[in-house]
């Protein structure tokens, strides 16, 4: 069978699987989307290595030799591990499924057409989504269900990775969606869209994490198009300002929301974070990783929750709440330097693309940092690098490196 009919069905369906991720109800239909386009990935992948089809370019030494070793050392940790049965579910999980989903993206963003379709598909499905969860508010529908998404957490966590994908819609044609007044439109109604349902969520950690990942966007836009800030530096500051003003005004107005809800009547902003139950979780968490600090307990998000729960008195404090905490809790001081490592690898790939003499490519540079620190600033409160959350972190990273590398392959 010819290589290319597969090729030219990898991104239509890793779109589709993209479209459902944020879904909680259609778990089937993701599950066949997943299968066909990793499939169909690996087929491309296979063709590929036996100079049957276009080579792939490889993402490069530097990203795939922390991630093979993390993968590696997670999948060792079942030798020593607390529960091994639960640690192979979550290594299936958490590990095979994720590898092959930057698989599929990586391989899918072959061409410009490729990574527009993926990327309209991210901007109409955070569209969808944003719109359902402030029609069901509405009526009085609680998003916390878990029907459409698993949970308030989560589906601030999408919003959260969603989110840089909005810079595209000011790139050159050749990133994303060309200049002009109607991608402007569509991006000023997407962010308000998002705004509004964020606030729905009540979640604090996500107004800190977009305020982040917003000064990390401008700050390197206006680093890099020096001459254009220095001509509107003041409207560019205004709009910065104003954007940064805002998420403080809902961080605030969803702290004093919680505070309300959760804690005795005129307690404040402050009291809450002072009393907030994650200290004691932190501390409980650095005991258990004294006893086992180089390898950790097992893999998997919640390996030590009988214990954090028995000590703790809370049934909602199952896991470390700290996706840097969680890595060593499961994997130990070994495997969290890989994480971070495969972390700061995707970190500097951006950064070249960033430097790069193209502006498309700086833009790819900037919404992929502007993705990492989004990511990191919101899981230092929690970890939510699990299941479809952590499907669309490394997807939309694969996608994001899978066309920045054709596009520095085609400059050389």
């Amino acid at each position: 069978m010819k290589v290319e009919p597969w090729r030219r069905l990898l991104p239509v369906v890793a779109a589709v699987y993209l479209a459902l991720l944020p879904v909680g109800s259609v778990t089937a239909l993701r599950s066949v989307a997943f299968a066909l386009s990793a499939a169909l990935a690996l087929g491309v992948l296979g063709a590929a290595l036996a100079r049957r089809a276009e080579a792939v370019p490889s993402p490069g030494a530097a990203v795939l030799v922390p991630l093979v070793l993390w993968s590696l050392w997670a999948t060792a940790s079942l030798v020593w591990s607390r529960s091994p049965d639960y640690t192979l579910r979550e290594l299936r999980a958490e590990v095979v499924w994720n590898v092959l989903t930057m698989a599929i993206f990586y391989v899918a963003a072959y061409g410009h057409r490729e990574w527009r379709a993926l990327l309209l598909t991210a901007l109409a499905t955070l569209a969808a989504m944003s719109g359902l969860a402030i029609s069901l508010a509405l009526f009085g529908v609680s998003w916390s269900t878990g029907r459409w998404h698993a949970g308030v957490g989560a589906y601030a966590t999408y919003l959260v990775l969603a989110a840089p994908m909005l810079i595209v819609l000011l790139a050159p044609a050749s990133a994303g969606i060309r200049d002009g007044a109607p991608a402007l439109a569509i991006g000023l109604t997407l962010c308000a869209l998002l705004l509004a349902a964020a606030r729905l969520t009540d979640n604090r950690m996500m107004w800190v994490a977009l305020a982040a990942l917003s000064a990390t966007a401008a700050g390197l836009g206006a680093l890099r198009w020096r001459a254009g800030f220095a001509r509107a530096r003041w409207r560019w500051l205004a709009l910065v300002a104003v954007l940064l003003l805002a998420l403080g005004v809902l961080f605030t107005d969803a702290a004093r929301e919680k505070a309300k809800a959760h804690f005795p009547p005129d307690t404040t902003v402050a009291q809450t974070i002072e009393q907030d139950p994650r200290l004691a979780l932190w501390s409980q968490t650095a005991a258990l990783i004294a006893e086992r600090p180089w390898t950790g307990y097992g893999f998997g998000k919640a390996i030590v929750r009988q214990e954090l729960r028995g000590s703790l008195g809370d049934r909602m404090l199952s896991h470390a709440h700290n996706v840097f905490i969680s890595q060593w809790l499961q994997t130990g001081a070994v495997g969290l330097g890989l994480f971070v490592a495969l972390l700061a690898a995707i970190a500097w790939r951006y950064v070249r693309f960033y430097r790069a003499p193209s502006d498309a490519l700086a833009v790819l540079g900037i919404v992929g940092l502007s993705l990492l620190v989004g990511f990191v600033v919101k899981n230092l409160t929690d970890d939510f690098l699990i299941r479809s959350n952590a499907r669309l972190f490394w997807a939309l990273n694969a996608a994001l490196m899978g066309w920045g590398i054709r596009q520095e392959r085609a400059l050389a």
